[in-house]
């Protein structure tokens, strides 16, 4: 790629050239025919002023530059004051003109440049994203550099993104890093996500820390500081969401609360030893192969252009210009009152197993979030968190309160409550070797909002059950929904395994699923109310997952909308007619049995006794 010819902004005034004779000016009174002088020496020492500076000031987007445009208002006024003298009819016109060049001049003194740096701070969708045509240069052969100052370590979801363009279809490329300082290079290949990973502490919060990232499209590396940490080998796949600074334009909550600076992109692979000469070098724009120069050191607003004029970033949501980072005073007043208020509220509770009781376990899921408050007031840094524990401590009351024991027929999920999570079980399994996954499924409805229109009904990251809906209420797009598939990660092939057709799952009434893995013949067969719909061949088992969890009407942010119960993981092959049979709990081979049939409150053990199921959002069908 030839490189573009540099623009530079900084820009020397254009003076019109103006001749000044001075003069004593006369003016002529209808009421008084002879001619008078007006003082202007004071006038003409403003204006000499007002000129040198427009001679000698320096337009730039730099801090300690005059703001881009100061210097033709300061003429503007300049040239008006010209003419004001020109036309004066008596000394008040000269003392007003003298007034309002005064003025000029102080507002273009303080027009300078401050120092700023955008804080990207830890709030769903906030972030810097950038115009298409630097994403055309990210994937290709390129080495990106920044400076990043992380002001808490902790994401607030599972991870941070520095920097990301990526896709839900697991297309594109970024680095993210997590609470244990962990930073990570990830690519999309259109379908997985392998990963390039640095050790813990590898990112501290409090300091500068420099950050290079270079790819050829099939060797990726990440550098820390100018050292190596990571190396990736992937061709990562182009993405259809830009390219954003401190987040994810595909998982918006995993952003960054930090600071950045000094960003640019090169049209090339710089070796090590190149990239750390830029540590701490100074940079213009003019630097041959260097494509894009973003110096992030001063407060340019909500969208502005980089030193060549050719490329430009955007603030999205909560980012605010700071000229040093931020210092926190947290306050701890609301998160004690809610601990305290809990811890009275506990003491009135009593456990039991008739309806109306308070569910078995209320007290042990209480002590977990008194425990859980209290670690996060001991070691959070973030007052946000603080005060949102605290509201969530307020709401689990009312939320104990609403879950009495009483029958039940499953839980349902409702796609469109954003605080409707799934039911959560832990700790996540994957079956190794024959397996049955059973459960008994009620859409409410195949209309997701979710982009593509998918709901999953279960899932663990390597293994789970995903419905195909619609977006737009027509009739072919009903007709093409119902279907979906069981997907699989199975290591080395990705995600595969077996789909089913359109109109097999039908809102509005309990339909069971069986997932049947027979590890022998390498075969998985999805069954639906006892039809066999889908079968995969050659196919092996799930690679273990790294989730903690395994989620009931969610994965990887794609909810169904409707109700589940009778779930079952077993480790062995059932025929059909073994599925859906009355068990307790103690049946050979049952890994996890939630039955979903009584009101067991907000957290509460399977019928094995080895799994704990959490209701995240979602409600008990009372």
């Amino acid at each position: 790629m030839m490189k573009k010819m540099f623009k530079n902004l900084k820009k020397a005034a254009l003076v019109l050239p103006m001749i000044m004779v001075l003069f004593a000016v006369s003016c002529a009174n209808d009421d008084d025919a002879t001619g008078q002088n007006f003082d202007i020496a004071q006038l003409e020492a403003r204006i000499a002023e007002a000129e040198n500076l427009i001679a000698t000031g320096v337009e730039g987007i730099n801090a300690g530059d005059f703001q881009p445009g100061s210097i033709q208002s300061l003429q503007d006024v300049v040239n008006w004051i010209y003419k004001r003298i020109e036309s004066s009819k008596d000394q008040a016109d000269i003392d007003d003109a003298v007034l309002k060049i005064n003025a000029a001049i102080d507002k273009f003194l303080v027009s300078l440049v401050s120092e700023a740096f955008p804080w990207v701070k830890s709030e769903n969708g906030a972030g810097i994203q950038f115009s298409d045509n630097i994403k055309e240069l990210y994937f290709s052969d390129v080495t990106v550099e920044f400076q990043v100052y992380i002001v808490d370590i902790n994401p607030s979801g599972c991870c941070a993104n520095l920097i990301s363009s990526v896709d839900p279809g697991a297309n594109g490329l970024g680095v993210r890093y997590f609470g244990d300082g962990q930073v990570e290079m990830y690519a999309g290949i259109g379908g997985s996500w392998p990963e390039g990973e640095a050790p813990s502490g590898t990112l501290v919060p409090g300091e500068w820390i420099n950050i290079a990232l270079t790819s050829n499209q099939s060797t990726n590396k990440l550098y820390v500081n100018g050292q190596l940490v990571a190396t990736l080998e992937a061709v990562p796949a182009f993405p259809n969401l830009p390219l954003i600074l401190g987040n994810s334009p595909a998982f918006i909550e995993r952003v960054s609360n930090a600071l950045y600076k000094e960003f640019r992109v090169w049209n090339s692979v710089l070796d090590a030893s190149t990239i750390q000469s830029n540590i701490g070098a100074s940079f213009d724009g003019s630097e041959s192969g260097l494509e894009v120069y973003f110096p992030l050191g001063s407060n340019l607003g909500s969208s502005f252009t980089d030193i060549s004029g050719d490329y430009t970033a955007t603030i999205n949501g909560s980012v605010e210009w700071v000229s040093e980072p931020p210092v926190i005073l947290l306050d701890y007043t609301n998160l004690n009152a809610a601990i305290q208020q809990i811890t009275d509220f506990r003491a009135t509770v009593v456990e039991g197993d008739m309806d109306g009781d308070y569910p078995v376990g209320t007290l042990d899921y209480i002590d977990e979030l008194l425990a859980n408050a209290n670690d996060i007031k001991d070691n959070d840094g973030r007052q946000a968190v603080l005060d949102s524990t605290a509201d969530a401590l307020r709401d689990s009351i009312d939320l104990i309160n609403a879950n009495l024991v009483a029958p039940s027929d499953g839980v349902y999920i409702d796609s469109e409550d954003p605080s409707a999570v799934g039911l959560r079980i832990t700790p996540n399994y994957t079956p190794q070797g024959d397996y049955t996954y059973e459960f008994e499924v009620r859409l409410k409805t195949l209309n997701f909002t979710t982009n593509p229109p998918i709901g999953d009904i279960m899932g663990n990251g390597n293994i789970g059950f995903r419905v195909d809906g619609y977006a737009e209420l027509t009739e072919e797009n009903v007709l093409n929904s119902g279907g979906g598939w069981n997907w699989t990660n199975v290591e080395g092939f990705g995600y595969i395994g077996p789909m089913y057709p359109a109109g097999t799952l039908k809102s509005g009434m309990w339909q069971h699923v069986a997932i049947v893995h027979d590890n022998t013949a390498m075969t998985t067969s999805i069954y639906v109310d006892g039809d066999m719909v889908g079968q995969s061949t050659d196919i092996g088992v799930p690679a273990v997952s790294g989730w903690a969890e395994i989620w009931l009407g969610n994965s990887f942010g794609f909810k169904m909308n409707g109700d589940i119960k009778d779930f079952r993981i077993w480790d062995e092959v059932r025929s059909v007619g073994q599925f859906d049979t009355d068990i307790d709990g103690s049946e050979t081979n049952l890994q996890v049995y939630f039955p979903l049939d009584k009101v067991k409150g907000i957290k509460f053990a399977d019928e094995t006794g080895n799994y704990a199921g959490e209701m995240r959002g979602v409600i008990w069908n009372k």
